[in-house]
């Protein structure tokens, strides 16, 4: 893909699918929603401050932040049909006075400067193929002494052509870089490193579950019950059973950068 608006436009349609969203569930990061609260807690998130979670999917992550800490959480996502669900999410939880969801790119989104207490991006940075971009914006939209959490799929190697292309980069392999290297980029834009962090079990952990929701789409195909391509999950399978020996390899996993914006 050559610009981040056709990636964009990739994206949101594989996100938008019925089966991606079965296969992904609630959360649609590594670690899911467990792995929100333990970032949340080491970024000392906490009642009334003001989180940005970029790349917010379905609102999973960011309803959870508000019911649980009562946070004030703007949720930023380019899947139109994401943010309508998300907001109806937070409306079922009770929490929509604490939310606000935008359909928008981050670079653009009308957000202002020294705003948010926290951003958080869960494997979203890998995605982007404008990653200074980003960084830099993200620096700009924390206040003095506000926490970036990223979480991420790292690389420790060269990856396969077949996990090079548009739906690995879409599954945030194709453009992840090693855990120094996501590091190195919060600094080149101002940020201070607190914490790097291999998350050994969570890659694993993500590809099985993954892996037994495939299966379940799969039966639903041939029953009829999901409106699949078969050639879709021949891709699938494959790009699983490779990325499963890289991470039993060491050369993918999953990590965790915190990150402060001098006070």
């Amino acid at each position: 893909m050559s610009t981040d608006s056709e990636l964009a436009s990739c994206c949101t349609a594989l996100y938008d699918h019925p089966a991606v969203q079965l296969v992904m569930g609630e959360s649609w990061h590594p670690g899911g929603l467990r792995l929100t609260e333990s970032v949340a807690r080491e970024m000392r998130l906490g009642p009334g401050m003001r989180v940005l979670d970029v790349g917010c999917g379905r609102g999973a992550s960011a309803v959870r932040l508000a019911k649980s800490l009562g946070c004030r959480v703007v949720g930023v996502s380019l899947e139109q049909q994401s943010i309508e669900a998300a907001r109806a999410t937070a409306a079922r939880q009770q929490v929509d006075h604490l939310t606000e969801f935008i359909c928008a790119d981050l670079l653009e989104a009308p957000l202002g400067s020294d705003s948010f207490d926290a951003v958080l991006m869960e494997c979203v940075l890998s995605i982007v193929q404008d990653k200074d971009a980003a960084v830099s914006r993200i620096f700009d939209l924390l206040r003095p002494g506000g926490c970036a959490g990223v979480t991420d799929v790292t690389v420790a190697g060269p990856l396969p052509d077949g996990l090079r292309g548009v739906l690995a980069t879409a599954g945030c392999v194709g453009g992840a870089r090693p855990l120094e290297a996501y590091g190195e980029l919060l600094v080149r834009h101002g940020l201070d490193i607190e914490e790097l962090s291999e998350l050994l079990d969570v890659a694993s952990g993500f590809l099985r579950d993954v892996k037994g929701k495939l299966l379940v789409a799969e039966i639903g195909m041939k029953l009829g019950k999901l409106p699949l391509d078969p050639e879709l999950i021949r891709v699938a399978k494959l790009l699983l059973t490779e990325a499963q020996g890289l991470v039993n390899a060491g050369v993918l996993g999953y990590g965790l950068v915190l990150a402060r914006k001098p006070g």
